[in-house]
């Protein structure tokens, strides 16, 4: 599923990526887990914690992301 379909608070593996190079310079990678901390309203970006930090991506980013949900 896509990274935006996620529910909040959810955790997640990072399956694919889009090859943009902003993806790896904000630090996904592939096989990295993260956990979702807010969807903005109004088509705003998802808002991920990537290790020790959070990182916003825009919404148009994370419909390309394909993760997959872990317990």
């Amino acid at each position: 599923m896509s990274l935006y379909k996620m529910k909040i608070k959810g955790r997640c593996i990072i399956e694919t990526l889009p090859s943009i190079p902003l993806m790896d310079a904000m630090g996904f990678r592939m096989g990295l887990p993260m956990e979702i901390q807010s969807r903005q309203p109004m088509g705003g970006p998802v808002v991920v914690r990537l290790g020790n930090r959070c990182v916003a991506i825009a919404r148009e980013f994370a419909e390309q992301i394909m993760v997959r949900e872990v317990a």
